[in-house]
């Protein structure tokens, strides 16, 4: 009932139009909020966007046809369907993300040294998937020199991925783990 309920709601804040700028945005950003207020979403992981980017001409129809001939059925048939389609992807990201995890797990069992150091950093950079050493130093409760130790292992294996080029400065990326929710 609450996803038929923030169907009509994005379609009235649609329809109202109230800013100069970011309807659209604001307007898609009200569903998993209005979703996590009434405890449909324990985390505001529907994003809704990529299913209307990929059918716009019929989300802009639909919305249209409300308007024109009265089809809040038409609507709430498409809403409900991109509902579907979203969280269809949103389970597919989910296990992959879970397979990914496996695969660090795995990467540090084949490990021969101690891998708690390097644990610890793959561990903080699911929550922060790009950080810096002083992010991770930080999160992880490593030294900074340690964590320079530890980024250097894991850029050599492929499992991070160093994006500025710098000497100094740099942000490490966990590349595989972020393609997962690409």
């Amino acid at each position: 009932m609450n996803v038929i309920r923030v169907a009509m709601i994005h379609y009235q804040f649609e329809t109202i139009h109230p800013f100069l700028d970011g309807n659209g945005r604001i307007g898609r950003l009200i569903i998993p909020l209005y979703l996590l207020s009434k405890k449909e979403l324990e985390k505001p992981c529907f994003y809704i966007s990529n299913f209307f980017e990929r059918n716009r001409t019929e989300y802009y129809d639909c919305l249209q046809n409300v308007r024109v001939k009265n089809d809040m059925l038409g609507w709430i048939k498409f809403f409900l369907r991109a509902s579907i389609d979203t969280a269809q992807s949103a389970k597919i990201k989910f296990k992959n993300a879970v397979k990914q995890v496996e695969t660090y797990s795995n990467y540090l069992i084949s490990k021969k040294t101690s891998t708690d150091s390097l644990q610890r950093v793959i561990t903080a950079m699911y929550g922060q998937p790009v950080a810096t050493v002083s992010v991770l130093s930080d999160s992880t409760g490593l030294t900074v020199q340690a964590v320079n130790n530890v980024v250097k292992v894991l850029c050599e294996d492929r499992i991070l991925t160093e994006l500025t080029g710098n000497k100094r400065n740099r942000i490490f990326a966990l590349r595989d783990y972020i393609d997962v929710f690409k």
